[in-house]
């Protein structure tokens, strides 16, 4: 029977008038191998950790990557099937005596069962992967390289077909002697998950490459297999890699926070605790607590840089809470950056979040993107690769874990502990860089388990983490470390020891932790004055009387709705406050942002500041480097208002017209015997933000009862004494059915959490209970389901996005925001413009991208919409203002 390797396609453009219609399977499979060597041979340090999950010598190790380079070879044998070969009718081998058309079929879960079931072929892998729990730990991550494990069964005869299973036994053969592949040694040990897991990122990422046309392009079945691997294949790899900016820049050789940072201040005792800290040998766990403001972030890079030249790691990740304070980062870094890299090197810089881009004048992070094969794809269940990657590497969130500096949202890098389409890329990619956590105190029970094991995965895979805080509970640094510990042991999670009660604080966990008091700079030790505001109305006075005084003002509220009451009550009072919240285009937004900082920020003036106010949300609480005289809030749990203090006075540098520093707080007097709407009654619409009343309560109390807040002194004293083990008693009984309520929630939180993110121990293999599912659809946060709006201009012919940009889906990404479902689910029926916003809406959903188009015909911008009842509600849209919704008519 003539099986002729090169008559099967591996990749298909039938229309293609210039050059071959189809690139051969047996070309394609070498593209894939060479780019997995290539990418072994420029990542050393991967490929010796994958070689060294065997038992074996490291002279060995060349011959067990060569084995492995010949079973990447075979990820797509499942495509030898004559369903996937009548995909494309014209291009059937002729081997094929059928014209029928195929069911659905998936060329990698048809390449897993049939390497599993079929004699001849298991015959000639058991010859290289003679242990059954060896076998699926490395063939497992190869055939399911699409991202996700799939599990289901295909009546092999019919989609394979006799001739079929003779071809993919041939190759497989011819494979196993091209590469000159032996069997492989056992595994060590505990070692079959993080090889199943780094396996799986490496050959995702190497068939990224290897289905990129402008490397790989197509070509006449001319040449012998060996002929084509060593002429084309590795030559055109090597390329690749380097070209896709995959080749680490090099860590520069400055040495401490001055020359780093260039800074004018001398280092504080963080950031030389940072020079001079001793290195964990392998994965560390480094968490810095210390004051706001104090260069946390600049100490924990002088630390990455530091880990980086002694090969730690090949990179910087940042993740961060927010959109906006990932974006302050990313500007701060600009300069800075450069120098964690030698000058001859060109470093790539990338964004991580939603909307983010990379940042212009430094090359791509990844440039993957790749043309579709035409005829066959995502109608027949059975995505292309190319176009996989172009889908999933163009968002620019995904591209920075492969940046030398990545500076995103924690969510972008959860979702590598989840089972979203491509995690394994992701730990890939985050396991190579110094993965800083900023704000880690700024999660909740969900958030906080995936933590963890982001932290337990990163571990495991030999990374190491940078953890900052200036109000981490003591009892959420202990699980942190417990996940390290886990994760570096290969052990189930347990107690570990955490003693100190010192601030600030730098511990180092390696076998065991260091813990190591540090001193918080003169300057940065103040006294904040604490005085309480008994209601909004009394709030707004103070602040129209600090901002007539010549005060920069912040008045931070807990929703959006209060937030633009605020703005229009202080506008009666002939105060043009600038108002700063979630729910703007993100458009708006990010040049509100920018204003924001322009004002508030480091490098603001005085004239600039002078009786200026800014009502924002909780978007300002964590990390944005702002400052003002004076701050009235909303009551919030003690470390959110330990933040909110930390914007108070935060540079020494300009004049006040002030005495001192002072946080008025607007909240109900914390009584011993409050009623259960001791929160509610002052806070209607605020109730339901923070629910857990007791923990406010405790807030209030502390910090009224101290009537001020010392920095440092004072800031773990407050933290633990409302989150830790003695705060439940200090509970008055009216509070104790919510603060009961409260913890339920947060342990069902967490329970779920657990429930959803990956086992590391399960490894990249079948069996697992989860269901894979693509990045877009899995939530890193356990909230109320939202609405996505894109705002969009009515010109009477056309409906065109609210924020012009050249790039279409650019400017409709710009002109996005979200609401919560219950309060906006949809455009109202019979809206102005709706047939041209439900035609632009059927586009995306071929995209499964389920956005509403919200029209703003008429000069007030005027909406009707839907809420999550049914029920008509009207909304108004300003770009000074954002989305106001009013409420639904009772």
């Amino acid at each position: 029977m003539d099986c002729s390797f090169t008559t099967f396609w591996g990749k298909a453009s039938p229309q293609n008038e210039s050059g071959p219609q189809y690139h051969p399977l047996a070309y394609h499979a070498l593209d894939v191998a060479a780019a997995f060597e290539a990418l072994l041979g420029t990542w050393e340090s991967v490929a010796r950790s994958l070689a060294a999950a065997f038992s074996a010598s490291p002279d060995q190790h060349s011959d067990i990557i060569r084995t492995l380079s010949a079973l990447v070879a075979l990820h797509d044998v499942g495509k030898f099937a004559w369903a996937f070969q009548a995909k494309v009718p014209d291009l059937l081998p002729s081997v094929f005596q059928t014209t029928a058309r195929p069911s659905p079929y998936r060329h990698d879960l048809g390449g897993a069962l049939l390497s599993a079931e079929d004699e001849d072929l298991r015959a000639v892998l058991d010859a290289l992967v003679e242990d059954p729990v060896d076998a699926t730990a490395v063939l497992d991550p190869i055939f399911f390289h699409h991202g996700r494990i799939r599990d289901a069964s295909y009546d092999l005869v019919n989609v394979f077909r006799p001739e079929g299973v003779a071809a993919a036994r041939s190759f497989t053969t011819a494979i196993r002697e091209l590469f000159g592949a032996a069997a492989l040694p056992r595994l060590r040990p505990g070692a079959a998950s993080t090889l199943s897991w780094r396996l799986a990122g490496l050959v995702a990422l190497a068939d990224w490459l290897g289905s990129n046309v402008r490397w790989f392009d197509y070509a006449p079945g001319n040449r012998s297999l060996e002929d084509y691997l060593a002429e084309i294949a590795r030559p055109m790899a090597r390329q690749a890699v380097a070209e896709a900016g995959l080749a680490a820049a090099k860590p520069s050789s400055i040495k401490g926070f001055l020359a780093l940072t260039r800074s004018s201040f001398p280092a504080t005792s963080a950031q030389i605790w940072a020079e001079t800290v001793e290195l964990v040998e392998g994965a560390g766990l480094y968490v810095l607590e210390d004051a706001m403001g104090s260069g946390k972030t600049e100490a924990a890079l002088v630390l990455a840089h530091r880990l980086m030249q002694s090969g730690g790691g090949s990179g910087v990740f940042v993740a961060l809470p927010t959109m906006a304070t990932a974006n302050a980062l990313f500007d701060r870094m600009a300069e800075l950056y450069r120098r964690l890299f030698c000058a001859e090197s060109t470093p790539s810089l990338a964004l991580a979040h939603s909307a983010a881009a990379l940042h212009p004048g430094f090359r791509p992070a990844l440039d993957l993107g790749s043309r579709d094969d035409r005829g066959y794809g995502r109608d027949a269940g059975d995505e292309t690769a190319s176009a996989q990657c172009t889908r999933w590497i163009a968002e620019d969130r995904r591209r920075a874990f492969f940046a030398d500096l990545g500076v995103g949202t924690i969510d972008q890098a959860l979702m590598a502990v989840l089972a979203a389409t491509h995690a394994p890329i992701r730990q890939l990619g985050l396991s190579r860089r110094i993965l800083i956590i900023d704000e880690a105190h700024a999660y909740d029970s969900y958030m906080q388990e995936e933590l963890a094991t982001l932290i337990e995965f990163q571990a495991a895979l030999g990374g190491s983490t940078v953890v900052l805080s200036a109000t981490l509970p003591t009892v959420i640094k202990s699980k942190l470390a417990a996940a390290f510990s886990a994760g570096r042991t290969g052990t189930k999670r347990a107690n570990f020891p955490i003693w100190s009660s010192e601030y600030p604080l730098a511990t180092t966990v390696g076998d065991k932790a260091h813990e190591l008091p540090i001193v918080l700079r003169p300057d940065l030790a103040r006294t904040i004055a604490v005085t309480r505001i008994d209601g909004p109305e009394a709030a707004v006075q103070r602040v129209v009387q600090h901002a007539r005084a010549g005060a920069a003002v912040a008045c931070i509220r807990n929703t959006v709705d209060d937030a633009i009451d605020t703005v229009s009550v202080l506008a009666e009072q002939g105060i043009a406050a600038q108002l700063f919240h979630a729910r703007f285009a993100l458009g708006d937004r990010l040049a509100i942002e920018r204003e924001v900082v322009a004002r508030f920020g480091r490098d603001s003036k005085a004239a600039d500041r002078r009786g200026r106010v800014l009502v924002a949300t909780q978007v300002v609480e964590q990390s944005l480097d702002l400052d003002f005289d004076a701050m009235v809030t909303d009551l919030a749990p003690i470390d959110l208002m330990i933040q909110r203090a930390g914007r108070l006075w935060r540079h020494n540098n300009r004049p006040r017209v002030l005495d001192g520093p002072v946080l008025e707080v607007v909240s109900p007097f914390p009584h011993d015997d409050p009623s259960p709407n001791w929160l509610s009654a002052m806070f209607p619409k605020a109730q339901w933000v923070y629910r857990d009343h007791a923990l406010l309560w405790l807030s209030a109390r502390d910090l009224f009862d101290r009537g001020m807040l010392k920095v440092p002194d004072d800031l773990r004293p407050m933290v633990e004494g409302v989150y830790g083990p003695d705060a439940d008693a200090r509970i008055p009984a009216g509070l104790i059915r919510q603060r009961n309520d409260a913890l339920g929630k947060a342990l069902a939180a967490a329970g779920h959490a657990g429930q959803n993110v990956l086992k590391f121990h399960d490894g990249y293999r079948r069996g697992s209970a989860h269901v894979w599912r693509d990045d877009l659809d899995v939530p890193t946060r356990l909230a109320e389901p939202v609405t996505t709006f894109r705002l969009a201009r009515w010109d009477r012919n056309a409906l065109r996005p609210w924020i012009a940009d050249p790039d279409d889906r650019r400017a409709w990404r710009l002109s996005e925001l979200s609401v919560r479902t219950t309060r906006a689910a949809g455009r109202a029926p019979g809206s102005p413009a709706d047939a041209a916003a439900a035609a632009i809406e059927a586009a995306w959903r071929g995209r499964h991208d389920l956005a509403v188009v919200l029209p703003l015909v008429d000069p007030e911008c005027g909406i009707s919409l839907i809420d999550g009842r049914n029920r008509i509600v009207s909304a108004r849209y300003h770009k000074e203002i954002g989305l106001s919704v009013a409420a639904a008519p009772v």
